[in-house]
């Protein structure tokens, strides 16, 4: 189990970020964050910047390997405003190209690795790169689609020389897929920027803080909440091909690791890993998904909920290590609720400019999430589709988890709709854990009102969950529903 630090009875927001800060607003010079490495290897040459296994890589490094990789980009092709998909694990190349197609005004735009064969290409077809670089173990992901190099065919492209492009701020920098679709959101430069800006101020980053990146940087949650901010201020990040607990509590302790974002599936395993890890170093967890009471209690400082979408940006709301809950506005992120309990609406220049190939979006982005509004803040109800009518109140399947998740016997909770006795509908719970049913519906009872206690409860060894952690309703209700 995870040993106890020495900063479980207070806990104090770090490094305030080094501009002037009012309200929600940061102020920071246009000119003074940019994607172009080498500003950053002339500021901080030796300090670490990456961190991959057992490989340690500087600034200067890192520019050196950037400069290469843009020669070699250029050598194929890829010119201002082409795409390239990088199909990898977490590894220092991604990063590497990442900063190479920007330095020739190409757009980046990281495919996940767990996608299938079947599914993959429809972001890539979407997407329509010029380019695709991947890693030997994804082959058979890539094999479909033309114009592909494994990173080491990568390394053995002859360099070009070529004009380092600073390309407009306006321009496409960043494309995310959204996970189970086809769509792709479009980020620019400027919201690429403005995201780090957030995270850093938001968090209170600095070059001192290192970051762990259990989620696939093909993520915008792991890539833009913590992993690029860092790295614009001189931080470090450090890499795992895939997770592994008991490597990641080594990793945590062994660099000093400040902080990461993870799933509540990855914080359970941590929680449960037989390591005897000294975390005193850590300063933030973060979690866009719900994580259980048993599971935030093994860890020695709060686990903080974090909320953003691919078309906001990852970094709209943050909690506060006193009440997860409660999320509030990071720098420059405008919020709305229409009523007490609605859908939220967000206004950022951190936003997506639109999906690729459809209309730019307006100044609100509508979520599709619904948030209530309590202290100040605003508290996560739920995807606005999950809603079901029972007994004919409404009934919220989000807020039914989180009491359930209560009891000291249940792991993890799903709630879905299924066939009431009167032929309407009611909640069904499938539960990860440890408890009887009937146990279960007694705690219930106590603590829901009427129309909420599950009419059923299933046990399950696992509930589906994407690729942030957050749990995958649609495949739940495909699974247990009826």
């Amino acid at each position: 189990m995870i040993a106890p630090n020495r900063i479980t009875e207070s806990l104090t927001i770090p490094k305030p970020f080094a501009e002037c800060r009012t309200a929600n607003t940061v102020h920071v010079p246009a000119e003074g964050m940019s994607l172009l490495l080498a500003r950053y290897a002339d500021l901080w040459s030796d300090r670490t910047a990456i961190v991959d296994g057992e490989e340690t890589v500087s600034y200067a490094e890192l520019a050196r390997r950037v400069e290469s990789a843009a020669g070699r980009l250029a050598a194929l092709g890829v010119e201002s405003g082409d795409r390239v998909v990088i199909v990898s694990r977490n590894r220092v190349e991604v990063l590497v190209l990442l900063f190479a197609t920007r330095q020739v005004g190409g757009v980046f735009a990281p495919v996940s690795h767990r996608l299938t064969p079947a599914t993959i290409s429809r972001p890539v077809e979407r997407i329509d790169p010029e380019l695709v670089v991947h890693e030997s173990a994804q082959r058979d992901l890539v094999r479909p689609f033309e114009d592909t190099n494994s990173f080491e065919e990568f390394e053995h492209v002859d360099p070009d020389d070529y004009e380092p492009v600073e390309p407009e701020r306006g321009d496409d920098s960043l494309l995310f897929h959204i996970e189970g679709g086809a769509e792709v959101v479009r980020l620019s430069g400027r919201a690429v920027e403005r995201n780090c800006i957030a995270a850093v101020s938001g968090w209170g980053l600095g070059r001192d803080d290192r970051a762990l990146a259990p989620l696939p940087l093909s993520l915008p949650d792991c890539l833009l909440r913590f992993v690029l901010p860092l790295l614009t201020v001189g931080g470090s990040v450090v890499l795992r091909r895939a997770f592994d607990p008991e490597s990641a509590l080594a990793a945590i302790e062994r660099h000093g690791v400040t902080c990461f974002d993870a799933g509540p599936t990855e914080f359970r395993e941590l929680a449960d890993a037989d390591a005897d890890a000294e975390l005193s170093s850590l300063d933030w967890l973060a979690t866009r998904a719900r994580v259980p009471p048993d599971v935030r209690e093994a860890f020695p400082i709060p686990i903080v909920r974090a909320y953003g979408r691919p078309e906001t940006g990852p970094n709209v709301l943050r909690g506060t290590p006193s009440d997860e809950r409660v999320g509030r506005p990071l720098p420059d992120c405008d919020v709305r609720v229409e009523g007490e309990t609605g859908e939220l609406s967000v206004r950022s220049p951190a936003a997506a400019s639109g999906y690729l190939g459809g209309e730019e979006f307006g100044e609100w982005i509508p979520t599709g999430d619904l948030f209530r509004q309590s202290d100040g803040g605003y508290v996560f109800v739920g995807r606005s589709d999950e809603p079901f009518e029972s007994a004919g109140e409404r009934v919220h399947p989000q807020a039914i988890e989180t009491v359930l998740e209560s009891h000291s016997g249940v792991q993890a909770a799903g709630v879905i709709e299924t066939a009431s006795e009167t032929g309407g509908t009611a909640p069904k719970a499938v539960i990860v854990g440890d408890v009887a049913p009937g146990e279960l519906r007694e705690f219930a009872e106590e603590r829901l009102a009427p129309h909420e206690v599950p009419r059923a409860v299933e046990l399950v060894a696992s509930l589906p969950r994407r690729a942030t952690g957050e749990l995958d309703r649609g495949e739940l209700r495909k699974r247990f529903g009826g």
